[in-house]
């Protein structure tokens, strides 16, 4: 119970950068002031936020790692992408090369990826930050052009950078899913690494929350049968689930 506090609450502090203990007390009524001080006196000590006057500040905040558009995502479904990577994290293995895709939803996969041995490759800035607060996984950031409301790098020299390396699983985002379109996203040049990826990955996983259903963007970069797992929210449409199922893809 402590620790799904403390992630609740870290998860109000990226959104808000500063909150009250009031305001915090607020949000977790059941337990007493004094509580959510320790959890916050705890959290500290983990270096995720910093005590200030009356409340507390998360570092997502001080480092300004998730600005723009970046964070006007992830205010989404919150809880729904934190379900959804709570889920896809069970997917990957120690010492496995890893691929992260840019984006809020992975984001929140790079947070719960336990501190094991992994091979990371990243084009998401704030994701290679992310995954520095943990000792043990190594960090690959892709070289390439700067899709700035993405914080991600994206182009041909973000493909060559990426030419040599040999992925294991690839944990992709979308800015959006319709039946007749696919996976789509509006910037031409992340469409194409996202497809380069998905051609190269041994196994590649696909991250959607409901928000992103029945929308179609400019550049299609993957179909239903271009993915191996999908991991979904818990309240995604079950039909749509089975449209998945029948085309192959595992949904969880």
């Amino acid at each position: 119970m402590n620790k799904e506090r403390r992630k609740q609450i870290q998860l109000f502090l990226d959104i808000n950068g500063k909150m009250t203990y009031g305001e915090l007390s607020e949000k977790f009524p059941e337990v007493s002031p004094m509580t959510i001080r320790r959890d916050i006196e705890e959290m500290e000590q983990r270096g995720t936020v910093l005590r200030v006057k009356n409340g507390a500040i998360s570092l997502t905040e001080i480092t300004g790692r998730a600005e723009g558009a970046l964070i006007n995502r992830a205010n989404l479904n919150i809880f729904e992408k934190q379900n959804i990577a709570e889920k896809a994290v069970t997917l990957v293995n120690e010492d496995q090369t890893i691929f992260i895709d840019g984006g809020s939803t992975t984001t929140f996969f790079a947070r719960e990826l336990p501190d094991k041995r992994y091979h990371v490759y990243t084009n998401g800035i704030n994701i290679a930050v992310e995954l520095s607060r943990k000792e043990n996984p190594t960090i690959t950031l892709v070289g390439g052009d700067l899709a700035k409301g993405n914080q991600a790098t994206c182009g041909r020299r973000a493909e060559n950078f990426l030419a040599s390396a040999d992925i294991d699983v690839a944990v992709m985002a979308t800015s959006a899913y319709s039946y007749n379109d696919g996976f789509s996203c509006a910037v031409r040049e992340e469409a194409e690494l996202k497809s380069y990826v998905i051609s190269r990955a041994k196994k590649r996983i696909m991250l959607l929350d409901t928000s992103k259903l029945s929308k179609t963007l400019s550049y299609t970069f993957a179909k239903m049968e271009n993915i191996d797992l999908l991991v979904v929210n818990d309240n995604f449409p079950a039909e749509l689930k089975q449209e998945f199922r029948r085309k192959g893809v595992r949904v969880i």
